[in-house]
């Protein structure tokens, strides 16, 4: 199916994006395109614009400073992947094919925030910050804050997603396990541990969920259970089943809602030992 008629815009700066996207509100903001071309050629969208934003370099770029990673929202997931970035250049590595990971942005993820995608586990157990660019100025906000809804970031009428801000988690391991029919599919399951041990005890613990919910969601519940101990094979079954009460998928065409449930515990399982013997 082809989609239906669209104006293209390229603006020269964000700030021009910025205004033209708070004039037509209809209007999308074209980034790598691999999640919202789709939904054109479905018409699930029919916006009156597309916004091309992809040669906009003040949004492209990977800095660390003050002990912050700062991502900018025309970052590629194929850039992640290189920039040995905690735990978001593995999850970066699952996504698709090498062609999406060569154009599609992170930016333009958690702006379209599929309930299936990769990083917003990871950006749930890392507490990431989204910075976030309008007409009025700009804005940070936490990504469990941002990510209200499945396809639905806090973005007003005319707003970017800037950048992402991550912590760099120095002297901490971590692993993304994903569960999916084929490799480069969405996840049936997705699982981001990230852990500090010191002497054998972990000192900090983060479990991040995608694709059993709405949204991301963060296993708060199962990371006391690891917290300050020393884990053993009975502790980490413990949490993978807390983990699991965190799950509350639906069926669809890669699984049953208790299907996605079981393995949610068994991804979680796997996460954590990865992450231990790293």
């Amino acid at each position: 199916m082809y989609p239906p008629k669209f104006g293209y815009v390229i603006p020269d700066s964000v700030n021009e994006a910025n205004e033209f996207l708070e004039k037509h509100e209809d209007a999308k903001a074209l980034a790598g395109g691999h999640s919202l071309i789709p939904m054109l050629k479905l018409r699930i969208l029919r916006p009156s614009y597309l916004v091309e934003l992809k040669g906009l370099n003040e949004l492209h770029y990977i800095r660390k400073e003050d002990g912050k990673i700062r991502i900018g929202a025309l970052t590629t997931h194929y850039e992640i992947v290189k920039g040995n970035l905690p735990l978001l250049s593995q999850a970066g590595s699952t996504v698709a094919d090498p062609q999406v990971r060569n154009m599609g942005t992170i930016g333009g993820v958690i702006s379209h925030l599929d309930p299936a995608a990769d990083y917003p586990a990871s950006l749930m157990a890392m507490d990431a910050v989204v910075k976030i660019k309008g007409t009025s100025g700009e804005r940070e906000e936490p990504f469990k804050d941002f990510a209200k809804d499945m396809f639905s970031p806090d973005l007003n009428p005319g707003e970017i997603v800037k950048e992402v801000i991550i912590p760099e988690f120095p002297g901490y391991t971590f692993s993304y396990k994903k569960l999916e029919r084929r490799a480069g599919d969405y996840a049936i399951v997705g699982v981001a541990v990230l852990l500090k041990k010191d002497s054998g005890v972990i000192k900090d613990v983060r479990i991040g969920l995608t694709a059993v919910n709405n949204k991301a969601v963060r296993a708060y519940e199962a990371e006391k259970i690891l917290l300050d101990k020393s884990p053993d094979e009975k502790l980490i079954e413990e949490a993978a089943e807390k983990a699991m009460g965190y799950a509350n998928p639906t069926s669809d065409i890669r699984g049953s809602a208790e299907y996605k449930k079981k393995m949610t515990k068994v991804m979680t399982k796997r996460a954590i030992l990865e992450a231990l013997n790293r």
